[in-house]
């Protein structure tokens, strides 16, 4: 435990990890604003009566709409929604004009006869029967509408949020083997009494704890931020009201538009949190191998955002691929690190097979990282 202290007080207390991470806690805070509370708008009543409110007065006055309509959700509570907050109406491009919390979820959950996605949308006249929609069809029990606003709004954080953190533990373990070999004091360090075999369990185990607790301390930040903006409320109510997706689960997808969103983002967070653990252990991998921070540096980058040309490469080419290897091309994307920050991609990534694959898949990078850094510790001739 010693050694792992000292190991991680090394990683913290870099001028380089202390700068980066003020950048991400920052960075985080700039996307929560432009997000959430920048971004939103709320407009009552229509003509010259019309009311309307931006930033945190438009939240207050959302949560006060929604308010008046919360609890189980019927065709008469729609009906009510549509008298009071309007259906939306459309500027040029499909710019929504009069846009408020309630107007916006009955419109998103297809609750209205608007055509309303695309360039020139058509407004709505009349309200549909819970029966006739997807989501009073599908759910096979009542829906319980609420303010959920601050949990769309860190759906939308999150990804960005987790990316930065990705990054950020890039920059922080780069060095945490390299270091050593540049400073030229690796040769010591194998010739003390812990040298080859504590010190190197030592780095690893410090430098996954060192992982783990930044991931920690962002998702924290960022639930808390929305929280105390928005509220907490809504934890049980579907997740499909987050953007209005209601589908059943397939053999490739495993929906999660009926969990409630607690376990939505429950799920959501363990993802996350296996993609970042695999990029942590390749980071130490690297700078162990590599031996020079940027070198470690470039290659953890690669690592991480590889995937993203990989996919742009699949979505041009797969009509070309064979079905088999079109799976597995598209099984080894979706079981990226990056692919885990991204909560859209929760549903491909949380099937059986897929689960399987990605377990697989992290045990093999894992263990093969581990065994060759040990080995190139080791065995290190300065």
């Amino acid at each position: 435990m010693r050694l792992m202290r000292e190991e991680l007080y090394k990683i913290c207390s870099r001028k380089i990890v202390k700068i980066s991470f003020i950048v991400v806690v920052a960075g985080i805070v700039l996307l929560f604003m432009m997000s959430g509370p920048w971004n939103e708008r709320c407009s009552i009543g229509s003509g010259k009566s019309r009311e309307d409110y931006s930033g945190f007065a438009a939240i207050a006055k959302d949560k006060e709409l929604a308010a008046e309509f919360e609890g189980v959700l019927t065709d008469d509570v729609v009906s009510r929604m549509a008298e009071k907050c309007l259906f939306q109406e459309y500027a040029a491009k499909g710019i929504v004009t009069n846009r408020n919390y309630v107007n916006t979820f009955f419109t998103d959950n297809d609750l209205t006869d608007a055509v309303y996605r695309g360039e020139e949308p058509a407004c709505a006249t009349r309200t549909v029967p819970l029966a006739d929609s997807a989501m009073g069809r599908l759910t096979g029990e009542p829906v319980y509408f609420t303010y959920i606003r601050g949990w769309q709004v860190l759906k939308e954080l999150y990804t960005m949020g987790t990316l930065l953190v990705g990054i950020f533990l890039i920059i922080a373990l780069s060095s945490v083997f390299a270091e050593e070999y540049s400073l030229k004091t690796i040769s010591i360090l194998l010739t003390t009494a812990h040298g080859k075999k504590k010190d190197i369990y030592a780095k690893l185990a410090a430098g996954v704890v060192f992982g783990t607790g930044v991931f920690g301390i962002c998702t924290v930040l960022m639930v808390l931020l929305c929280g105390s903006v928005y509220g907490f409320q809504g934890l049980g109510c579907f997740a499909g009201m987050l953007d209005g997706s209601w589908y059943l689960s397939t053999e490739w997808m495993a929906s999660v538009s009926y969990v409630s969103i607690g376990s939505f983002f429950a799920r959501y967070f363990l993802l996350a949190l296996s993609g970042l653990s695999l990029l942590t252990v390749f980071m130490l991998f690297v700078s162990a191998v590599s031996k020079q921070n940027f070198t470690a540096l470039i290659l953890g980058l690669i690592f991480f955002l590889l995937p993203i040309l990989l996919w742009i490469f699949y979505q041009t080419f797969y009509p070309l691929m064979s079905p088999r290897f079109s799976f597995v091309f598209k099984c080894m994307i979706s079981s990226s690190p990056i692919y885990s920050c991204l909560g859209n991609a929760l549903e491909q990534v949380t099937t059986r097979t897929m689960l399987l694959f990605r377990g697989g898949e992290y045990a093999v990078i894992a263990l093969f990282c581990v065994l060759v850094m040990v080995w190139s510790y080791r065995n290190y001739q300065g």
